[in-house]
């Protein structure tokens, strides 16, 4: 059986927009576990608010690089690990540029690629959607992290290929709820699952 981590934030947990969490039958971990089938397990971390390696005033306890060793010893052997982070990096109070979180998930897939000595796939998370300026977490983004977003995607693309492990784009295939401009719709974890499940058949095999 091969094991597969799935290492994120809330859009990983399965944060409903508007509260709550999707049940084992929506959220993308778990639609991922029953496309791959028994031959896979998938080990969900999901967690909300995570951040790649900034420490939140406001949320302690959110920093990857304080949990990610423990997390991999944890669910050893792994045969893959999924990254999906990134969007809670783009808060204001964080002051974020595209260097600074490129850098922060560079150092954070290449710890874990050489800690499990397996291979990392690196997901570029969904943007942060027009409509938030009415979303309950317009506070944390300004439009600059909007476009901040946009450009992540690309940036990440180049940070996997420097570091030789794989790589796909997740707004490619999904959007964020208008509800909230930052979470998965319940179609959105559907098709990212389908996504990733054709990804990890390319690196794994069937």
């Amino acid at each position: 059986m091969k094991h597969i981590l799935c290492f994120g934030d809330s859009n990983t947990h399965g944060y409903i927009p508007g509260g709550g969490r999707y049940d084992d039958n929506t959220r993308w971990t778990r639609l991922l576990a029953n496309m791959l089938g028994e031959k896979y397990l998938i080990c969900e971390e999901g967690l909300n608010g995570r951040t790649s390696s900034f420490d939140d005033p406001y949320e302690p306890f959110k920093n990857s690089m304080d949990y990610i060793i423990p997390c991999l010893q944890t669910h050893e052997p792994i045969d893959l690990t999924i990254v999906m982070l990134g969007s809670n990096d783009m808060k204001q109070y964080f002051s974020p540029t595209l260097e600074k979180i490129t850098n922060s998930l560079r150092q954070l897939a290449k710890l874990i690629r050489d800690t499990t000595d397996a291979p990392v796939l690196l997901v570029s998370p969904i943007v942060l959607g027009e409509h938030m300026a009415t979303s309950d977490f317009a506070a944390s983004f300004p439009p600059a992290s909007i476009t901040l977003s946009h450009q992540l995607g690309p940036a990440l693309a180049n940070v996997a290929k420097e570091l030789g492990i794989d790589f796909f784009d997740a707004a490619t295939v999904a959007k964020p709820a208008v509800e909230d401009s930052l979470h998965l719709t319940a179609e959105g974890h559907k098709q990212l699952a389908l996504a990733l499940a054709t990804k990890i058949h390319t690196i794994l095999g069937k």
